[in-house]
């Protein structure tokens, strides 16, 4: 299992990202994908942003159709280790990111993301 974040997600969909490739591989192997729903929120948010309406959208339709993509619904005690995570890390997460974090943590899944700052704190 490996969790989104929104890093992969936005590679995923932006032709015009330098991970774009790479993301599209790592989408298409048969492992599963959890999107915690405040990740899907903020890829859709910076999609519509940055590339519209449109592209978002779809974006969103494609992720909420595939079968081997679950959008996660956080419980609370995830929402509790998301803030324990953002508070640890004294500024260098931000909340979303300490969202996928927890979800790595909580699963003992890998991350599937570009930032080098979940990678190193999904594995502590």
């Amino acid at each position: 299992m490996r969790i989104a974040d929104t890093s992969f997600l936005y590679a995923l969909f932006s032709e015009t990202d330098a991970f774009h490739e790479r993301a599209r591989r790592a989408a298409e192997e048969p492992e599963g994908i959890i999107v915690p729903a405040e990740i899907l929120s903020e890829t859709v948010a910076l999609l519509h942003r940055r590339l519209g309406f449109a592209l978002a959208r779809a974006s969103g339709t494609w992720l909420r159709d595939k079968g081997h993509i679950e959008i996660g619904t956080p419980s609370p005690e995830l929402l509790e280790a998301a803030w324990r995570a953002y508070s640890g890390s004294r500024g260098r997460l931000s909340y979303p990111d300490s969202v996928v974090v927890a979800w790595c943590r909580g699963r003992r899944a890998n991350p599937l993301a570009f930032d080098t700052k979940i990678l190193a704190h999904a594995r502590e």
